[in-house]
C-alpha cells in the first residue's frame, strides 16, 4: 500500500474543526453538570439582580422542570437578545477582573447552558419601568432569542422555566431518572448552603423559599429562609431553635503568608502575609454537642459556597480532638483578599484553589485551639 494514499478510514481520521453545535452542547454539559448546578446558576443570577425574595419551584424533583421566580431588577428591553447567548456578561469587561469579581455570575454561561441542555427555556420579566406588564421570552437549543412578543402581568422581576433537563443527552437524562430523589437532595443541601450565608449577607437579607410538586401529587415545602440578616436566624428558621443550643460563634483572624511556589508562580517578591478571617457557626466543644455525621457542614469563599475537603477535614480533626465521637456542624466563611484565591477553576464554580492553602490550613488547626476556652460550657 502506498503511504501516499489515504484509505477511507485514515482520512476519516483527519483533524477538523468541531461543529458549533457540538462545541456549545460538550461545553454546556460541563458548566451544567446535574440538577443542584442548574438550580444554583438560577439563584444566583437572581441574587445578582438584587433580588429580596426567591423562590425555587421543582416539579416531580427537577424531572419535568425547575422553576425560579425572583424579585431582582428584571432584564432590560435592550439585553433581550444577548441574555443567554455564551459568554456576554456585565460582570467582566477583561480577564484581570477575575481577581477583583464580586458577583456569583461572572462567565455568561449559565442561561446559555441550560438551553443547550434542557427541552426549552424560557423567562418572564419585567423591570420597574414595565411592571406589572412582564415580557415573555423563549430561547433555542443555541441561546437565540425566539421570541419576546408575549406579554402577561407581571412585577418587577424574572421567572425562569427550566423543563426536561438533559433530554437532549439521553444517557445522563436516563441516570438522572434513575436517581431523582438523590439528585433533588443535593440540590437541597446546595440551596440551604445558598440560604445560610449568601441570602443572609446579600441585598439586605433574601427571603428564600423551595417546593417540590410530585409527579400526580401536591406542592410541598421544602425549605423555606426568612429575610434575616443574620447567620445565627437563619440556621433557627431552617432547624429550629433546639439546633442553635449546641452552636458558638465562629470567629477568627489570622495571617497567612504566601507560599513560595505561589510568589514563584506570580514573579513578586512581595512575601506580606494576608489577613484571613473565618466567620460562622460550629458545635460546642464538648461530648454529645456534635452530630454523627458530616451532613450539616458548609463552607464559603468570601459568600460563595464551595467544597474544600482538605479545609473541611482539617476542622473535623481538629474538633475531634476535643469530641472524638462526632463531626461539628459547620458554617465556616472564610473571607480573604480576592487576589489571593481562583474562582475560575471548574466550569460550575463549585472549587475554587486557594492560593496558599496549605499554610491556611497549617494556621487553622493551631488557631482554633483557642476557641473551646471561651465557649467550653460543663454538661
Amino acid at each position: 500500500m502506498s503511504h501516499g494514499a489515504a484509505t477511507g478510514s485514515e482520512s476519516n481520521k483527519a483533524i477538523r474543526p468541531i461543529d458549533s453545535q457540538s462545541i456549545h452542547r460538550i461545553t454546556s454539559g460541563q458548566v451544567v453538570i446535574d440538577l443542584q448546578t442548574a438550580a444554583k446558576e438560577l439563584v444566583e443570577n437572581a441574587l445578582d439582580a438584587g433580588a429580596t425574595n426567591i423562590e425555587v419551584r421543582f416539579k416531580d424533583y427537577g424531572l419535568k422542570s425547575v422553576e425560579v421566580i425572583d424579585n431582582g431588577s428584571g432584564i432590560a428591553p435592550e439585553d433581550y437578545e444577548s441574555i443567554a447567548l455564551k459568554h456576554h456578561t456585565s460582570k467582566l469587561a477583561s480577564f484581570a477582573d477575575l481577581t477583583s469579581v464580586l458577583t456569583f455570575g461572572f462567565r455568561g454561561e449559565a442561561l446559555s447552558s441550560l438551553c443547550a441542555l434542557a427541552e426549552s427555556v424560557s423567562a418572564t420579566t419585567a423591570t420597574a419601568a414595565q411592571a406589572p406588564m412582564g415580557t415573555v421570552l423563549t430561547f433555542d437549543s443555541t441561546g437565540r432569542l425566539t421570541s419576546c412578543s408575549g406579554k402577561v402581568a407581571r412585577q418587577r422581576g424574572t421567572t425562569v422555566t427550566v423543563s426536561g433537563l438533559f433530554v437532549p443527552l439521553p444517557v445522563r437524562r436516563k441516570e438522572f431518572e434513575r436517581h431523582a430523589k438523590r439528585e433533588f437532595g443535593k440540590a437541597l443541601h446546595l440551596l440551604t448552603a445558598y440560604a445560610l450565608v449568601p441570602c443572609t449577607r446579600e441585598n439586605t437579607g433574601v427571603v428564600l423559599t423551595v417546593s417540590n410538586t410530585p409527579d400526580g401529587g401536591c406542592k410541598t415545602a421544602q425549605l423555606r429562609k426568612d429575610g434575616a440578616t443574620s447567620v445565627r436566624a437563619s440556621v433557627g428558621a431552617l432547624w429550629g431553635p433546639k439546633q442553635l443550643e449546641n452552636l458558638v460563634d465562629l470567629s477568627l483572624s489570622f495571617e497567612v503568608a504566601p507560599e513560595k511556589v505561589v510568589l514563584r508562580r506570580r514573579e513578586v517578591g512581595d512575601v506580606r502575609s494576608h489577613q484571613i478571617r473565618v466567620e460562622g457557626l460550629i458545635s460546642k466543644f464538648v461530648p454529645g454537642a456534635g452530630r454523627a455525621g458530616t451532613d450539616r457542614q458548609f463552607f464559603f469563599i468570601n459568600g460563595r459556597p464551595c467544597a474544600p475537603a482538605k479545609v473541611q477535614k482539617a476542622i473535623n480533626e481538629v474538633y475531634r480532638t476535643f469530641n472524638a465521637n462526632q463531626s461539628p456542624f459547620v458554617i465556616a466563611d472564610f473571607i480573604l483578599p480576592t487576589d489571593s484565591c481562583d474562582i475560575n477553576v471548574s466550569p460550575d464554580k463549585r472549587t475554587i484553589l486557594l492560593h496558599s492553602e496549605n499554610n491556611l490550613i497549617e494556621a487553622l488547626k493551631v488557631r482554633p485551639l483557642s476557641i473551646p476556652l471561651a465557649s467550653y460550657e460543663p454538661r
